[in-house]
């Protein structure tokens, strides 16, 4: 039988946030490499019965057809804005050849990945899953005091690849990470708000249309406080 590694955790951006920090004072991370799937896509992802399945086939590709020890990158963005595990932070990825930094101890780029085929006419990088990978790349340069010319497309490195994707633009990605405020709403906070002000006007609203906005707006403090 195949072996299916089971412990992919999810996480919420500020769950990985948390999960980063203490990394500061054990990697050094020399760049931030940004990558799309390009396979599997958006629809794939949509139509998976289970989530995980998903990221265990990208590791069972890597570690048994491309004969890598393990998942190439160190995280995985979804299409819903989540962040999946991947390989060890303390681990050079398997991002392009000649830039993974293997034969440096301890200093190699962080390497993520958003799911989707972002090449133009196919799929779009937009909502919670560019929201999360415009701000995993801010925490990572903030984190680890990288200047912005550190942050690589995959194509960048090697020219043969469209990755992320041919309508990924790299100005307006940089500007995103650019104008991001790294102080984010906490969730406490997001919470409070929604508790003691938006709760009580659900219910006291007095129509649909009144109750489909606050909660709306309740969703939007989640997830600018990292909750979805």
């Amino acid at each position: 039988m195949t072996a299916e590694r089971k412990n992919f955790r999810r996480f919420t951006y500020a769950e990985y946030v948390d999960y980063l920090k203490p990394f500061v004072s054990k990697v050094k991370f020399s760049q931030v490499h940004v990558h799309g799937t390009w396979k599997p896509t958006i629809a794939d992802y949509r139509k998976a019965a289970e989530k995980i399945k998903i990221i265990q086939a990208m590791w069972r590709f890597h570690t048994v057809t491309n004969n890598w020890g393990d998942i190439a990158q160190h995280a995985t963005i979804d299409p819903d804005g989540f962040i999946w595990e991947g390989r060890s932070l303390l681990e050079a990825p398997a991002s392009a050849s000649g830039y993974n930094d293997a034969d440096l101890d301890g200093v190699h780029p962080f390497m993520f990945e958003m799911i989707g085929n972002f090449d133009v006419g196919a799929e779009k990088l937009e909502g919670a899953q560019l929201a999360t990978a415009v701000k995993l790349t801010n925490a990572i340069i903030s984190l680890w005091k990288l200047p912005e010319s550190q942050i690589k497309f995959h194509r960048e490195l090697n020219p043969a690849k469209t990755c992320p994707g041919s309508s990924v633009s790299k100005a307006s990605f940089l500007a995103l990470v650019r104008d991001w405020r790294s102080v984010d709403m906490s969730p406490a906070d997001a919470n409070t708000i929604i508790s003691k002000w938006l709760s009580p006007a659900w219910f006291a609203a007095a129509t649909k249309a009144e109750k489909d906005e606050i909660h709306r707006l309740a969703e939007e403090l989640r997830k600018a406080s990292g909750q979805l």
